[in-house]
Order: C-alpha cells, then structure tokens, then sequence
C-alpha cells in the first residue's frame, strides 16, 4: 500500500475493499466472474480487496 496517502484514505480503501469482499463472497460469486465482468484481472480484483491504493477508482466503480 502507498505509505503516502493519508491514513484516513488508507482506511477508507481497505473497508471498501473488505465491503467488496464480503458482498461477493454473500452472493457466492468466484473472483473470476467479478473480473470477467468488470473487465479486470483477478489480481487487480485481489487488490481491489485489499483496498490497495494503486487501482484505478474507475476500476473500483466498474467493480461496485
């Protein structure tokens, strides 16, 4: 994670990734489904939730 980013920006990513993770894992949705239809690889979908500050928020939205 990039250690220059505010920590309450670093916070709100990781509990938006955790909230991204759990609603796929609710609906029981594989990682490569979500990538598939969000036009993503699996590993930036992994980092997306982890709420790794690298991705894209475009990425983020396509995914939500």
């Amino acid at each position: 994670m990039d250690t220059t980013m505010a920590i309450p920006v670093r916070r709100a990513l990781r509990n938006l990734g955790l909230n991204i993770r759990a609603a796929r894992l609710r609906r029981r949705i594989p990682m490569s489904i979500v990538a598939e239809r969000a036009s993503i690889s699996r590993a930036t979908l992994d980092k997306i939730e982890k709420g790794e500050g690298g991705v894209s928020i475009g990425s983020y939205a396509t995914v939500l």
